[in-house]
């Protein structure tokens, strides 16, 4: 598997982890976080901007609020890629046991620093179930 979307897939492991379940010990939390660049920027469905520290303030706050969070991803799509950036793009549906679901389309950007992949910045629009 393409190692972009690879790398998405895990980091939503993640997320579903961190936001689940209680993580009390906040290795998987540090895990997820460890993953997004410093310059990190997210745009969220609802149109609300998150730099990196509100990111953080997220994750922590949010930690355990939503069991039975299930995410689903597909339709990755490599829109570009070289040497220092690679642009994908992909379909996430989340579920929750008590409310309905959520479906959103996510453009991503990813650097390469050091051998690493980083989450740069994350553009999410939501779209009709």
């Amino acid at each position: 598997m393409n190692r972009y979307f690879q790398e998405v897939i895990d980091a939503h492991h993640l997320i579903s982890d961190v936001l689940g379940k209680q993580d009390t010990s906040g290795d998987k939390r540090l895990q997820l976080l460890s993953r997004f660049d410093h310059d990190f920027i997210m745009i969220a469905p609802t149109g609300a901007i998150f730099d990196h520290q509100q990111l953080v303030d997220f994750f922590e706050q949010q930690q355990g609020s939503r069991p039975g969070l299930k995410i689903t991803l597909f339709d990755f799509i490599l829109i570009a890629e070289d040497e220092k950036n690679a642009i994908i793009a992909y379909k996430e549906r989340q579920d929750f046991p008590d409310k309905p679901g959520t479906l959103r389309y996510s453009t991503l950007v990813f650097s390469h620093e050091q051998g690493r992949l980083q989450w740069r910045h994350l553009h999410e629009t939501f779209l009709p179930l």
